[in-house]
């Protein structure tokens, strides 16, 4: 159980973390007014949690269909072969948006899972034929270490990193 000093300081790096995972970019002066905290503390705070690596990072939501990008999801079921270092160095320094040459692929979100499947790879596309290339080109070079793979394609967002999207009113005749 965390001290009261501690439980305090969690507390209060929560208020910040949530207004920064709904604006990113919010002002220090706002998030200070909002938390009722000194613009200093909000500094010191977010200085502390980006020091420490629990605040990764900042990022841009965008209407990727403006782009004509499409969301996939790609499963994974691994084999029973283990890695080695060799692999495991390639996987972790990979850009597996480079599997498909000039850019085809965005890679979103990368998850090692517990479950049927082992792992969940969030990317964008132009389209499904694209989408199926990235999939059997991963499965290629990969092949001694994945059993098999399904393949997702989203149709709309209803949520994305924690914010409802706002065009959500136009979509809902696919529900």
């Amino acid at each position: 159980m965390p001290k009261r000093s501690e439980a305090r300081l969690l507390e209060d790096e929560q208020k910040i973390l949530s207004i920064l995972q709904t604006n990113g970019t919010e002002s220090i002066d706002v998030i200070a007014k909002k938390c009722n905290f000194s613009r200093q503390k909000v500094w010191r705070i977010i200085k502390k949690l980006e020091d420490e690596k629990i605040l990764w990072g900042y990022s841009a939501i965008y209407d990727e269909e403006r782009y004509q990008l499409k969301h996939f999801i790609m499963m994974i079921k691994r084999t029973t072969n283990p890695l080695d270092k060799k692999i495991t160095d390639e996987i972790l320094s990979t850009r597996l948006d480079d599997i498909l040459p000039d850019g085809l692929i965005k890679m979103e979100h990368i998850e090692y899972t517990n479950g049927f499947f082992d792992g969940i790879f969030s990317f964008y596309a132009k389209d499904l034929m694209t989408a199926k290339k990235f999939c059997e080109r991963f499965q290629q070079r990969f092949r001694h270490y994945i059993a098999s793979y399904e393949l997702l394609e989203g149709i709309f967002f209803i949520r994305k990193q924690m914010l409802r999207n706002p065009h959500l009113k136009t979509q809902i005749n696919f529900l």
